[in-house]
């Protein structure tokens, strides 16, 4: 069997699927406050605007 390596982090998650070990850890969430995880959410709703904005004004741009 092959030696597990030290990942260092906080594993939440420790599977088997299939004869895939499956390791999950929670690293990038430790220490966060929800400030920031609010700050990642707004960030992420004005990237998916802007996008969608991009597309409709191609989109019309094509069609009109």
């Amino acid at each position: 069997m092959i030696k597990q390596p030290d990942i260092g982090g906080n594993v939440v998650e420790d599977y088997y699927l299939g004869n895939t070990h499956v390791l999950i850890c929670d690293d990038a969430y430790r220490g966060k406050s929800q400030e920031y995880y609010q700050r990642v959410l707004d960030d992420a709703a004005r990237a998916a605007t802007n996008i969608a904005i991009h597309n409709q004004k191609r989109s019309s741009e094509k069609n009109g």
